[in-house]
C-alpha cells in the first residue's frame, strides 16, 4: 500500500486536507462576512453622527433648518457625494438589514422621544439611513 520510494501524495491524503481545509472556510466565512457587517454599521454610525453635528452647526449659524445634504457643503466634505456603504449592516438589537446603491442619507424631523428630558425630547432634526440614526447601529 505504502512504497518508501514513491513521490506525491495519495488520493486519500488529498481528500483528508481538503476536507480540512473546507471545514477552516466554514468557520471563517460566517466571522468574516459578521466582521464585514459591524464595519459598515460602524461607518455608518461615524457618517450620521458627523451629519449631525453639522446640522447643528448650519441651524446655529443659518437659524433654519437645511433641506438636503447638499445644503451643507460648508460644514461637510463632498456632502452631495457622501453615501452609505452598501451590503448588510447591523442594528443594536441585532437585527440586520440591506443597504443598496439606491439608499442615501436623508435629513428627516424625528419626533419626540417618550421620555421627557432625553436629547430630543422635542424631537430633532437628523440624518438617517433607511429611517434609522446614528444610535441604533451597533453592537
Amino acid at each position: 500500500m505504502f512504497k518508501l520510494d514513491s513521490k506525491g501524495f495519495s488520493l486519500l491524503e488529498l481528500l483528508v486536507v481538503c476536507s480540512i481545509v473546507a471545514v477552516l472556510a466554514g468557520i471563517a466565512v460566517p466571522k468574516v462576512s459578521q466582521v464585514m457587517a459591524q464595519a459598515r454599521s460602524a461607518r455608518i454610525e461615524a457618517d450620521l453622527t458627523t451629519i449631525d453635528a453639522a446640522v447643528v452647526m448650519y441651524q446655529t449659524e443659518k437659524g433654519k433648518n437645511p433641506s438636503t445634504l447638499s445644503d451643507m457643503s460648508d460644514y461637510l466634505n463632498d456632502a452631495d457625494k457622501l453615501k452609505p456603504p452598501t451590503g448588510k449592516v447591523m442594528l443594536r438589537g441585532g437585527d440586520t438589514f440591506e443597504v443598496t446603491d439606491e439608499d442615501s442619507y436623508k435629513l428627516v424631523y424625528v419626533a419626540a422621544s417618550a421620555k421627557a428630558g432625553t436629547p430630543d425630547a422635542a424631537g430633532d432634526f437628523r440624518a438617517t439611513v433607511k429611517g434609522h440614526t446614528s444610535g441604533e447601529f451597533g453592537k
